[in-house]
């Protein structure tokens, strides 16, 4: 994903970033190669011609992508909501850049008249540079701002798209297109965790005969929090809009200030989200670890914040084991655990970790004095957006749950007493076969 890791560098300072594109379209190496392609290709900037599938061949297209679009609906449905109020198209298209379903306004951007509709092509060929089109040449995410357009008609769009893979190839795109006035480059993070999660239900799909059902993600799941993630971070995006209108039509500097203050805040949390949707969708390969350098890890990160809140915060320890873990995941699953029992406890109170072996497993125990989980919520406290504390992403439990089960194949598990306190249990299969394992690791390639 080099080019989303370019863009990001490159949108860093966003209104930098327009100003140079309207100056010089050709600024970035990405549009000048696209523009390239285009001119080779014998596109006229300023006379595109539509292309447009028959009847017949577009439900030929449809049959032949079914489950591409079956997948695809809720997301769609998800990002379409995000842009309520604001002209818009989230397209999906094939790979050969066919648009095989939609949802949006496309009427207020041009409509068929602007080969904005189901059955047109979008690809580079016969539109030039766009989200869906550039996304499929390239083989990775793309934005294209207005005039970075090759085609004259689309200098008034700004559209990102995402190249939509299974087995290594590419089976379609996944465009998002609005007027260039309400473009924000974080949409693309969020289209690409999207994508993540379309790209990993249809290999559960086609995979499903060959694995058992404990090796993935509880799909029903894993859509429902793609789509309430999707809608949740439409709030802070409204939020930093809003401040950043009050601040354009005030010239006190202590209003500013606590605009800009605020604006960085709802952009933190929407990072967070972000990070936690991301992580979820590509864990590191397993390796044998002990657990105990991690868990001493992260009790020096919390000791500031504990000792300034007189928290109480220590380790039992008796154990050496390893197990087979994804260190940053087994880590942020933790650390959300502790945070959420901090985040409650204003003054004083007490966090107790002790490990302990049971048989072939390894139990971590987080007993806190917080207070509780209320009843209503004990039901659903995995799910995603379940519970959402002041500064929370919602994603920390729900994150911490399928870290454990379905990554590290362990259990996890609460005991509660409301107005005391809870005790998180985290249950791991021990390693075996420890220095193969390691041994294996460290193979030259």
């Amino acid at each position: 994903m080099e080019c989303l890791r370019e863009t990001n560098d490159s949108l860093e300072e966003w209104e930098s970033f327009i100003s140079i594109v309207n100056s010089n379209p050709t600024a970035r190496k990405i549009t000048l190669e696209s523009w390239k392609r285009c001119s080779e290709l014998g596109i006229k900037p300023e006379k595109i011609k539509f292309k447009f599938l028959s009847d017949k061949d577009l439900n030929k297209r449809i049959k032949e992508n079914s489950q591409l679009i079956e997948v695809s609906k809720l997301y769609m449905d998800s990002l379409s909501m995000s842009l309520t109020g604001i002209p818009h198209i989230v397209a999906l298209s094939d790979k050969d850049g066919w648009i095989i379903d939609y949802r949006g306004t496309p009427e207020e951007l041009g409509g068929r008249k602007a080969g904005l509709c189901i059955g047109a092509s979008w690809s580079e060929e016969n539109i030039g540079n766009n989200g869906a089109g550039t996304a499929l040449a390239i083989g990775e995410p793309v934005l294209v701002y207005g005039v970075e357009h090759y085609g004259i008609a689309y200098g008034g769009c700004a559209c990102i798209g995402v190249p939509i893979k299974y087995d290594n190839k590419i089976i379609g795109a996944m465009d998002i297109s609005v007027p260039v006035k309400y473009a924000r480059p974080e949409r693309l993070h969020i289209l690409v965790a999207c994508v993540n999660s379309i790209e990993s239900t249809i290999t559960y799909i086609n995979n499903s005969n060959d694995k058992s059902p404990s090796e993935h993600i509880n799909l029903q799941a894993t859509s429902e929090l793609i789509a309430t993630a999707v809608h949740d971070l439409k709030n802070p995006l409204s939020v930093i809009r809003g401040l950043g209108q009050l601040g354009m039509i005030t010239s006190d500097k202590y209003r500013i200030d606590n605009y800009l203050s605020r604006i960085i805040t709802q952009a933190d949390e929407m990072n967070d989200m972000i990070i936690e949707l991301l992580s979820i969708f590509k864990p590191e390969k397993l390796i044998p670890q002990k657990v105990m350098p991690i868990i001493e890890n992260i009790i020096g990160y919390f000791d500031p914040i504990c000792e300034h809140k007189k928290i109480k915060l220590s380790l039992k320890n008796n154990l050496e084991e390893h197990i087979n873990m994804s260190e940053k995941l087994l880590k942020r699953a933790i650390e959300n655990i502790i945070n959420n029992a901090v985040q409650v406890m204003d003054e004083g109170g007490e966090i107790k970790i002790l490990t302990e072996k049971d048989e072939d497993f390894m139990i971590i125990q987080i007993k806190d004095t917080a207070g509780g989980i209320p009843e209503d919520l004990s039901e659903t406290l995995f799910e995603p957006f379940s519970f959402r504390r002041s500064g929370g992403t919602g994603l920390g439990l729900f994150m911490a749950y399928h870290t454990i089960t379905n990554i590290h194949k362990g259990q996890i598990w609460f005991e509660t007493e409301l107005g005391i306190g809870t005790t998180f249990f985290i249950k791991l299969p021990i390693a075996r076969n420890i220095e193969n394992s390691m041994l294996e690791s460290h193979k030259f390639i």
